[in-house]
């Protein structure tokens, strides 16, 4: 999972938060996630964004956890009647958010 807030840019910031899409994989073999969602509403409008995390970084008790460094895309949405609508009277836009994943769900702790 990660959960984090975007950069601040024409006066306001969002919160983006998702769950990655599940790979096989260890803490040692590099794998990658990909991820995608929106962030959440601020100023009437959100974004969408999709991207993939760094590679799998070990930690001592056998689990790993992914950096993220990621750009959502320029066009500023809002929802209506069911439907993603670009909202005109915002300008064109991109925020950063970059942080670090947690470590997996589910998973064991390794043998000691």
């Amino acid at each position: 999972m990660f959960q984090g807030w975007s950069s601040l840019v024409l006066g306001h910031v969002h919160l983006v938060e998702f769950f990655t899409y599940p790979v096989n994989g260890s803490a040692t073999d590099q794998h990658v996630h990909t991820y995608q969602g929106h962030t959440s509403v601020a100023v009437g409008h959100f974004h969408r964004f999709i991207g993939r995390t760094g590679c799998a970084i070990p930690l001592p008790d056998g689990s790993h956890y992914h950096d993220i460094d990621a750009i959502v895309d320029e066009e500023p949405f809002e929802f209506k009647k069911g439907y993603y609508v670009t909202v005109s009277r915002i300008k064109p836009h991109t925020h950063e958010f970059k942080g670090f994943t947690g470590t997996g769900l589910g998973y064991e702790p390794a043998e000691g």
